[in-house]
């Protein structure tokens, strides 16, 4: 695979391109240690493999990337941190799957469930240690289409050159998104947490903290969405839009905690 494979399709990064609606003003940094509005904190304990499969960027016997089910370590992928923490590793030049041109190293949730219906959320700690050198864009966690829309992506947090928001789809097709930023200036190895959260009420919350800032902003549920069954994923899901000239391009991030509910 080389730097001039043609990427014909680009569903991230064209809602990336599309998101051009800054978060509304419901958007408020807090005082150090506050909680997170409709989302808890993320779980201390070592991050388990039940519950999730996973996606790999190397080619299965389809041709596009292979997956694991239900999800375990699967070296050099993913690995196990020092810590009980999960190491996720996604080069630019890895396979993709048949709806994606991105390669990603990414657990999918098992679980599906209504959007709108119940509060659900994915609470994690982690850090990035590696983004891909075109774009520095990765995307770590999503509230994604399962089943009759598994192809379609919803909310997508990112980390982008050292900034966390979030990118909520407004339709199932096409590429119109809403941007909704939390922090900026996170530095890699630094280590954060996140939430995206259905508060099963028509709404959306979001948040990030890294060291004694902290950021919440809510979003509507599009009406798109309201009652359409997604699952979360989390992982590595980088995003550059070339293969890469060397094997070691990619992003490398460390999950040191993950909980959904």
């Amino acid at each position: 695979m080389t730097a001039s494979r043609t990427r014909a399709s680009r569903v991230a990064t064209g809602l990336l391109a599309a998101a051009s609606l800054v978060a509304p003003a419901s958007c408020s940094i807090v005082a150090p240690g506050t909680p997170a509005p409709g989302v808890a904190g993320p779980a201390s304990a070592p991050v388990a493999l039940s519950g999730w499969k996973l996606t790999l960027p190397v080619a299965g016997p389809g041709g596009t990337a292979a997956g694991v089910d239900p999800a375990r370590f699967s070296p050099p992928w993913l690995t196990e941190d020092p810590g009980g923490g999960l190491t996720f590793w996604a080069p630019v030049g890895g396979a993709t799957t048949a709806n994606s041109s991105h390669p990603r190293t990414e657990l999918i949730g098992l679980d599906a469930f209504a959007a709108g219906e119940e509060p659900h959320a994915l609470t994690a700690s982690l850090s990035v240690a590696q983004v891909p050198t075109d774009g520095q864009d990765v995307i770590l966690g999503q509230i994604h289409g399962a089943e009759d829309i598994k192809s379609v992506p919803f909310v997508m947090l990112h980390y982008r050159a050292g900034a966390i928001d979030v990118v909520v789809k407004r339709k199932r097709s096409g590429s119109a998104a809403d941007r909704y930023p939390l922090l900026s200036d996170v530095p890699l190895g630094a280590r954060f947490d996140v939430g995206i959260r259905d508060n099963g009420n028509g709404t959306l919350t979001f948040t990030a903290t890294e060291g004694e800032r902290h950021a919440s902003t809510d979003a509507p549920l599009p009406a798109a969405f309201s009652g359409a069954t997604v699952r979360f994923q989390a992982g590595a899901y980088q995003q550059s839009e070339t293969a890469g000239t060397t094997a070691d391009d990619g992003a490398r991030i460390t999950f040191h905690a993950l909980s959904t509910d």
